[in-house]
């Protein structure tokens, strides 16, 4: 018996509820001007960057790529993308890079330690970085969904991983 979840059964959910994401906001696209303190984000699209940003810099690090968050949020901000599938393709990225990796990876991949910060001292094991990533992106779905119902404008889905088709 396997013991707890697989990272690529929480990969699925999250690409599922980022998929439910992407086509909410393609008919609600006003909602990405909306202003939100969440993460010091500033906008709803903001936000969205900075969810995707955190799990390109996370696949990056884990797949040997280049990991520097405070650059890509540099680039990010300097040549934003425009369009929704712009923005998106961001985190679908990720998500591949995080299987490709995840279906060749040992035990002792996962347990490599990485140091994550050059002017402090930070270091996680690719395996907590994965985690880190998913369960970042959660969370701030999660704030969103909020927000976004507090300022009248619902999804039509529920966000609970009960209610997803991973595991069925």
């Amino acid at each position: 018996m396997m013991d707890g979840i697989r990272f690529t059964e929480l990969l699925d959910y999250s690409d599922e509820e980022t998929r439910r994401w992407k086509r909410w906001f393609a008919l609600n696209p006003a909602a990405l001007g909306l202003p939100v303190d969440v993460a010091g984000a500033g906008t709803v699209r903001k936000l969205v960057m900075h969810i995707f940003l955190v799990e390109r810099h996370f696949a990056n690090a884990v797949t040997g790529g280049p990991a520097s968050f405070e650059q890509s949020r540099k680039d990010a901000e300097k040549d934003p993308p425009a369009e929704l599938d712009e923005i998106f393709r961001i985190s679908e990225e990720a998500s591949q890079k995080y299987r490709e990796f995840l279906a060749r990876a040992t035990p002792e991949d996962l347990a490599t330690v990485l140091n994550l910060s050059s002017r402090m001292e930070l270091k996680a094991s690719k395996r907590k970085m994965i985690v880190q990533a998913l369960t970042h992106t959660m969370r701030h779905w999660a704030q969103l969904a909020t927000f976004l119902r507090q300022q009248g404008m619902k999804q039509d889905w529920v966000h609970d991983f009960l209610m997803s088709k991973v595991m069925d």
